[in-house]
């Protein structure tokens, strides 16, 4: 019992029991009938009474550095366990599909950690779909992506929306300037992405461009971000990509912010909405803060 290796080291270290019992603001013969009870149970003699008080014998001498490590041991296991239960310590796990790597997830779990710094996150790249088996399941705690589907078990919360910037060779960087209008892409060939994960960020292009009265002129749609600028960059292609991907420095590539209404992009986060474990219900109180911001 942890009371007993309390009053064992309190002993060993006071010398007396009447000293050990002031320590521990108990009476004494308690304290002796618990050193009775741990001998009998260990099946040695800790502890040996003298003139000059109680002195440890070998077995005790051996039995105290123990006792020490166990409650050391004991009280970080406590610590640890009221800090997972508030949520301040455990693995995250998050998964990711397309672009919001670049940035909103990145600020995101940097507010996290500044907040919970003994806490870890593992990332995994996962399709929407994955995602979402994914937390039904239970091995992953939150997605981040655009447009998930639906699901009744599942909170989806926007925590951004991003603007949207013509890519371009910088060769052709003249033709539109640091702005452009839907209206002005009417005779551009676009390389849109991603391939799969429907409903998807091409789509979102094609619906704007659709509602705003404009039949886009697509070339071909590949499957993300990194391929259509590496098109982009070989002169061969031109796209359209959110602001945190504008904001990495791409060689020869010229960005143009498209302006008008209607004309941004949501990013989401995805999460259980029930039997969210503490670390995952301390995360979301930064999903929701970020998408109040």
């Amino acid at each position: 019992e942890f009371r007993q290796l309390k009053y064992f080291i309190a002993v060993a270290e006071a010398g007396n029991m009447a000293a050990a019992a002031k320590r521990l603001h108990v009476s004494q013969p308690p304290i002796t009938r618990q050193m009775q009870a741990l001998e009998a149970d260990l099946g040695v003699v800790l502890l040996e009474r003298s003139h000059r008080g109680i002195e440890l014998t070998a077995a005790g001498h051996a039995f105290l550095e123990d006792a020490r490590r166990i409650l050391e041991l004991a009280g970080r296991s406590g610590d640890r366990s009221r800090a997972a239960a508030r949520g301040d310590v455990g693995e995250l796990s998050v998964a990711y599909f397309g672009t919001p790597i670049y940035r909103s997830l990145p600020l995101l779990l940097r507010a996290f950690f500044t907040s919970t710094p003994t806490a870890t996150v593992s990332l995994t790249h996962m399709t929407k779909d994955e995602q979402v088996e994914g937390l039904l399941a239970g091995t992953i705690h939150v997605g981040f992506s655009r447009f998930f589907p639906r699901h009744p078990g599942i909170e989806i919360v926007n925590i951004a929306q991003e603007d949207l910037y013509l890519a371009v060779h910088r060769s052709q960087s003249g033709k539109f300037g640091k702005t452009c209008k839907l209206a002005d892409l009417r005779a551009v060939e676009l390389t849109l992405f991603p391939r799969g994960g429907r409903p998807s960020f091409a789509d979102e292009v094609i619906g704007l461009f659709k509602h705003a009265g404009i039949e886009p002129r697509i070339a071909r749609v590949v499957e993300g971000a990194t391929a259509a600028l590496a098109l982009t960059m070989a002169g061969a292609a031109s796209s359209i990509v959110p602001a945190s991907v504008a904001a990495i420095r791409w060689p020869d590539i010229a960005f143009a912010r498209i302006v008008g209404t209607r004309v941004k992009v949501p990013i989401s986060c995805i999460f259980r909405k029930e039997k969210q474990p503490p670390i995952l219900a301390r995360f979301v109180e930064h999903v929701r803060r970020s998408a109040k911001d």
